[in-house]
């Protein structure tokens, strides 16, 4: 039986999703629909809510908490899969920093934007700088151009032209934002992107095939249902149609360019791009899907969030 998961990845070089949960790892096969438990990312209970990246060598960059005052003691490490060695890195964040977005670039880096930290105790800063991870050589690069906005728990979305899409967050005083800018890696320069139909933190957003990028609510106990996407062409914000429920906590796009959304509640729905529409899934079996993954096989892979066992769906 698998454990609870804070955090799952589909490993590119196996097709396997890995998950974590306060540090202990596992690997699920989809072919053979089987579980290994794999080399434990921290001392168990010592690390928690990860965010995994994985770069183009296969390399896995994992962003973590260590227990400690004031939301814990962030931690960095990275994982190689043919090994199955974890190792801690030597060299922090250029600027410590706690819930910032992190997203892959065209260039095999990742750029990471925002968060916050304790400069100013006992309140909490919203951070508007952003760094580069070069996982050759596992080092940080400050970016001389800052957001135009300081913000943490936000999104930062990787568009096809290789711009990033940075919606949402949280400003210093917790409130929520709706502001919208993009950064370009060729110039290093950042741009307003318009603003969202409503201010939105801890939220969803996903590419579509279409390249367009949509946004859904998040999880901050809201009734709110309405849903934005970007169109980079055109450099414009327009409505999509409304989700069928509130508080969406997972959002995968699938490979017939339908995007799955389920939330807390047991619900789960289904946007088609053609019709521009959702219809309502069957509801899962847990109501706690959350976080999720597309597999190869096609299926999306949910872990319960607050319990063990792993659910499959199929379109």
């Amino acid at each position: 039986m698998p454990y609870a998961a804070e955090a799952i990845l589909r490993l590119s070089g196996t097709g396997e999703a890995m998950t974590i949960w306060a540090g202990f790892v596992q690997r699920y096969n989809p072919y053979t629909d089987t579980w290994r438990i794999t080399s434990p990312m921290c001392p168990p209970g010592m690390c928690s809510n990860p965010v995994l990246t994985e770069f183009p060598s296969g390399k896995v960059l994992a962003i973590s908490r260590a227990p400690g005052r004031m939301g814990g003691e962030v931690r960095l490490s990275t994982y190689n899969p043919e090994t199955d060695q974890w190792t801690y890195l030597t060299q922090g964040f250029k600027v410590y920093r706690m819930d910032p977005a992190i997203t892959l670039l065209p260039s095999g880096r990742a750029l990471v934007t925002g968060g916050y930290n304790y400069s100013e105790i006992p309140q909490a800063t919203a951070l508007s700088s952003a760094e580069e991870f070069d996982p050759a050589t596992e080092t940080w690069t400050l970016l001389p151009g800052k957001m135009l906005t300081a913000r943490s728990n936000h999104t930062a979305t990787v568009l096809y032209s290789g711009k990033v899409l940075v919606t949402g967050g949280l400003t210093s005083d917790r409130q929520p934002l709706a502001s919208a800018e993009l950064y370009d890696p060729a110039t290093g320069t950042w741009t307003a992107a318009g603003t969202l139909s409503h201010p939105r933190e801890r939220h969803q957003a996903i590419r579509l095939g279409s390249g367009h990028v949509m946004v859904l609510s998040g999880q901050d106990n809201s009734t709110q249902t309405a849903v934005d996407i970007y169109d980079p062409y055109n450099q414009r914000w327009y409505a999509g149609p409304a989700l069928p429920f509130a508080q969406p906590s997972s959002a995968t796009l699938l490979t017939t360019h339908e995007v799955l959304v389920t939330n807390n509640s047991g619900q789960a729905a289904l946007y088609s791009p053609s019709q521009n529409a959702w219809q309502l899934e069957p509801s899962p079996p847990s109501s706690y899907l959350r976080p999720a993954v597309l597999l190869y096989t096609g299926q999306v892979f949910f872990m319960p969030g607050d319990q063990p066992g792993a659910v499959r769906y199929t379109r």
